[in-house]
């Protein structure tokens, strides 16, 4: 039997803890947060453990043995999150899990904390007589890119085999809106760094001969993109032709798009969320407009996050995006691009046996018929866990819902989501026997 208070208490025990992985100060946070769960997956009878690779952040690795010749299923999650931005933004603490008309908010309830509990608790469900293999793996590094997820992968290959894999981290169509994802973009995020002097000087005295970074900078993030918004970058695959996606005015309202603002970008929604690139400058360092000194900045970085195909390989497009700024950099400023995050996305192949029963098994437990779709986001583990076992299979389902604003404040998930969730994929385990 589910039980959905027992399935709260460890999400809520989950996001309590702050595991931001990009955040170097919360380390033992995230340290800490690796342990309560390898403890809690121990405690439904897995042999886990805390790992690390290539010296990087913990990942939750473990195993149970179901009867012999049984299929191995592999559970994955991260229980690694993003920063939670402005906390005036936010209507309760991010860090205590805070129910609000049928949603539960915090950082990381649904991306993905809210997967590791689903995983739990489909574990309780089944008991210790387990009908299949079960491998566990809980990652520390997914929101920045999975950087040693391929050498953890490597170093307990053995472990966490798997004929198929299940990850919750994608997104449902609605909260009661059972989704399959059937491909991913990959990502590719950088810093770019422009140099114009050694130190600042008097804009009056120096102004109009001397270059100030910021505008240099500016110019160079103007040239990324085309008049229309889309990606102006050699060497993008774009797929033409996709149909489908959600509708434009979905979009528009989900957003929060304010009135007059135009969608960007070229095709159908299709093609613009789903199949092609997009780019995003995610952030500027720069002085503060309030109270700026009358100087010329010597020095301005950019954060630019490159949504890729999923038949893009981001070593290639990092490649091809230096060749573009090195040709739109004016004046001869000093230009530096160091890559913070990437990963290749994904697309699945034909409709598997695995996944027609998780159409089943979805569409019973959420009472509504389930859809497939693409989808914009970036979860390195795919591609990186087909590399590492080319012969499994692998589904992407979802806790998330248009409305859970994944890395942004006021962050949620559906509790009845969580509970259908849970119950689709104890079937699923079931019925794999």
């Amino acid at each position: 039997m589910i039980d959905e208070r027992r399935l709260l208490d460890d999400l809520a025990r989950f996001v309590a803890i702050p595991s931001v992985s990009a955040d170097p100060a919360m380390a033992t946070d995230v340290h800490r947060c690796a342990a309560v769960v390898a403890e809690a997956f121990r405690d439904v009878g897995i042999d886990a453990t805390t790992v690390t690779a290539a010296g990087g952040l913990p990942a939750v690795v473990g195993r149970a043995e179901g009867p012999p010749g049984a299929p191995t299923v592999l559970l994955y999650a991260h229980y690694d999150v993003q920063p939670v931005g402005d906390l005036a933004a936010w209507q309760s603490d991010p860090f205590t899990l805070t129910p609000r008309e049928g949603r539960l908010f915090g950082r990381g309830a649904a991306d993905d904390k809210g997967g590791i509990a689903v995983h739990l608790e489909t574990l309780r469900a089944l008991g210790p007589d387990l009908p299949v293999s079960v491998a566990v793996l809980i990652e520390g590094e997914e929101e920045i890119g999975s950087p040693t997820l391929a050498a953890l992968l490597a170093e307990h290959a053995d472990l966490l085999r798997a004929d198929l894999v299940l990850a919750p981290d994608a997104v449902n169509a609605g909260p009661l809106a059972p989704t399959l994802t059937v491909s991913l973009r990959g990502l590719l995020n950088v810093l770019v760094t422009v140099r114009t002097a050694e130190r600042p000087v008097h804009s009056g005295i120096y102004g109009g001969a001397v270059p100030d970074a910021l505008s240099a900078l500016v110019r160079l993030l103007a040239a990324l993109t085309d008049e229309h918004g889309a990606v102006a970058i050699e060497g993008l695959h774009r797929r033409t032709g996709s149909t489908g996606g959600p509708d434009a005015g979905a979009v528009r309202a989900e957003a929060g798009m304010l009135p007059g603002v135009h969608l960007v970008g070229h095709g159908s929604m299709a093609e613009r969320l789903w199949d092609g690139p997009a780019l995003t400058i995610t952030g500027i360092d720069a002085p503060s407009a309030m109270g700026a000194a009358n100087v010329l900045p010597p020095i301005a970085r950019a954060a630019i996050s490159i949504r890729l195909a999923p038949e893009d390989d981001p070593g290639d497009i990092l490649s091809a995006l230096k060749i573009r700024l090195a040709a739109y950099a004016p004046w001869g400023v000093h230009l530096d691009v160091e890559p913070v995050a990437m990963g290749r996305g994904w697309r699945a192949g034909s409709a598997s046996p695995h996944m027609t029963l998780a159409r089943q098994v979805l569409q019973t437990a959420f009472g509504t018929p389930v859809t497939t779709v693409g989808v914009g986001g970036a979860i390195p583990f795919v591609a990186t866990v087909l590399d590492a076992m080319p012969e499994a299979d692998i589904l992407v389902t979802a806790v998330q819902d248009p409305l859970t604003q994944a890395h942004a404040p006021d962050g949620s998930v559906a509790q009845a989501t969580l509970a259908a969730a849970t119950r689709a994929e104890t079937e699923m385990l079931r019925r794999l026997r």
